[in-house]
């Protein structure tokens, strides 16, 4: 009788064992694909600009940082954008 309860013992044991790594296993592996969908919505956030390298993923766009030349540029410009197309050259007689 003292074997049985032995063996029932280390069965049990075992099979508490082999739970807990399953449960460990799916922890882990939803953390893994949690930083990996992370990884990837950076990723294609930043989208290798070389200017969106500092943006932070929980702020999205509304926070990134910039030089001084760029924060001035944008923030102490008042007069108002042209409204044409890039790229275009200034002489109109180029194109014929």
């Amino acid at each position: 009788m003292g074997i049985v309860i032995w063996l029932c013992m280390q069965v049990l044991t075992f099979l508490a064992l082999v739970l807990v790594n399953i449960a460990l296993l799916i922890h882990l592996t939803e953390k893994l694909l949690g930083y990996r969908k992370r990884w990837r919505d950076n990723k294609l956030l930043v989208n290798n600009h070389p200017e969106m390298k500092s943006v932070d993923p929980e702020q999205g766009l509304i926070a990134f940082e910039s030089d001084d030349i760029t924060r001035a540029f944008v923030l102490d410009n008042d007069e108002p954008g042209a409204s044409e197309p890039f790229l275009v050259s200034g002489d109109e007689d180029s194109e014929e």
